[in-house]
């Protein structure tokens, strides 16, 4: 951050990515963007209208559509060394290019390319992804109706990020066997690679509510209860073993089975990132939330609402 007035774009950039992020009727964005102002005046004395000036045109007022443009996001120097530092987005224009060719190596190396048109909708998805993707043991519930982007703008950020994007395949005698030998799978790569992953799943997958009650448990505990027989647990426990004598000594566990069994349960819980993308339409996805509350406690929501019109306007030139 260069000055005091970064900090604060910063400050007000993660309130809104917070709080505003997660509100559906527009009476309670504009109180939360009232509120924003006042409490920008009165506690960090600095004018909204005039923090903002470079998101507005001709000196008016800085509106709720002007903040859409305030990003900030680590992927925006990508010659930048490990840690990325989170920068101010200055030119959307550029992080546009930038988004766009890292679209274009994707679909080099995929076997699904998507063609896809980087609208500053898109843009702005993207880097909250990536922001929620990038926080240590975090999650992330994406709400739309299908076809708004949130599977393949989670495929772009995944793959920016450089972690692993696990997806299951449904088919017509896809069991709740298969749902568990899946999870398993997703489980022992994530602990056991030392790279962050991202799993996927969509409410279009859910063909059983038993996949729920399990993905309600990933996301508050780290494991699924007795997922595991105890030839499988041996074959973890030993793959950790491993990993545990190439720590620091300090970090090392005490070798019982139950200490390695929990760090494997640890290494999943720090480096897989559960990224639901779920539809509001219909009474499902509210009894779905009442029943499994981890869905909402333990994921950064993020609300697609219906496309703008500079991104309507971007796709009809395009096609």
């Amino acid at each position: 951050i260069e000055d005091t007035d970064g900090f604060r774009r910063l400050w007000v950039h993660e309130v809104f990515r917070v709080f505003y992020d997660r509100l559906v009727a527009d009476s309670d964005r504009d109180w939360l963007f009232n509120f924003t102002k006042e409490v920008t005046q009165r506690c960090l004395q600095r004018s909204f209208d005039a923090l903002f000036t470079s998101l507005t045109t001709d000196d008016k007022p800085v509106t709720e559509d002007n903040l859409r443009s305030l990003m900030f996001c680590d992927f925006s120097n990508p010659k930048a060394e490990f840690p990325k530092p989170y920068l101010e987005v200055k030119s959307i224009e550029k992080l546009r290019v930038l988004v766009e060719s890292q679209l274009d190596e994707f679909n080099n190396m995929s076997k699904k390319p998507m063609d896809l048109v980087m609208f500053r909708f898109a843009i702005e998805h993207v880097s909250r992804i990536s922001r929620i993707m990038k926080q240590p043991r975090s999650h992330a519930l994406l709400v739309g109706v299908g076809g708004s982007g949130r599977q393949s703008l989670t495929r772009l950020a995944a793959y920016m990020a450089d972690y692993t994007l696990f997806q299951v395949e449904i088919g017509k005698g896809y069991t709740s066997f298969e749902w568990r030998e899946d999870l398993k799978r997703i489980l022992r790569k994530s602990a056991e690679s030392e790279t962050h992953s991202c799993f996927l799943f969509t409410d279009t997958q859910i063909k059983e509510e038993s996949f729920l009650e399990d993905i309600n448990n990933l996301l508050n505990a780290g494991e699924v209860p007795n997922i595991f027989p105890m030839d499988e647990k041996q074959e973890i426990q030993d793959a950790m073993r491993k990993i545990d004598k190439t720590r620091d000594k300090s970090k090392q566990t005490d070798g019982t089975p139950l200490g390695l069994f929990n760090m494997f349960i640890d290494r999943v819980r720090d480096q897989l990132h559960v990224v639901l993308a779920m539809s509001p339409i219909g009474g499902a996805f509210r009894s779905r939330l009442r029943k499994f509350p981890s869905l909402v406690n333990c994921c950064t929501i993020d609300w697609f609402q219906p496309w703008p019109e500079d991104a309507l306007q971007m796709v009809a030139n395009k096609f």
